[in-house]
């Protein structure tokens, strides 16, 4: 039990270490974590809803979506959008149909931005890969699965 108590605690320092050391890894000049995601989730609906023949809807993603997918309320969704807004990464587009509905899309200089923190991102993460190896990544990969499933499991029985 001791020892359980003992690798507990080190899982939790670990976790909190990787989360420290991932959220200060910030290129100079990049988009903030927060806003990536977002401008990410923002950029996966156009290219989904690009393909939507059926769906006069243009493409881009509600507020609602948004706050939905982030877990996190419409009035932090809006201010986050609205800082986007102004640095020109998204704009705001209404629909001929029904002009209450607002969607938001990518705007030219959101996708650039998205573009260069990806390709930061993907460079970083192949350094890791490389120091790390096929057969470790390949288990951090599978650990990593593995927990995400526990927790999941865990908080669902907790609710």
């Amino acid at each position: 039990m001791e020892q359980e108590m003992s690798q507990g605690k080190r899982l939790i320092e670990v976790m909190a270490k990787i989360r420290r050391v991932s959220s200060k890894h910030q290129v100079e000049d990049m988009i903030p974590q927060r806003e990536f995601y977002v401008l990410e989730i923002i950029h996966s609906r156009m290219r989904c809803r690009s393909g939507e023949q059926e769906n006069p809807a243009p493409p881009g993603v509600r507020v609602s979506e948004l706050s939905e997918m982030l877990h996190i309320t419409m009035p932090s969704v809006s201010q986050m959008i609205n800082g986007l807004e102004q640095k020109g990464y998204v704009k705001r587009v209404t629909t001929k149909n029904d002009r209450r509905v607002v969607y938001i899309t990518l705007d030219t200089e959101g996708e650039a931005a998205l573009n260069k923190a990806k390709k930061a991102f993907l460079s970083f993460t192949d350094e890791i890969v490389s120091r790390l190896g096929h057969e470790e990544t390949e288990q951090l990969i599978s650990l990593c699965t593995r927990l995400y499933e526990i927790i999941g499991d865990i908080r669902s029985r907790q609710s």
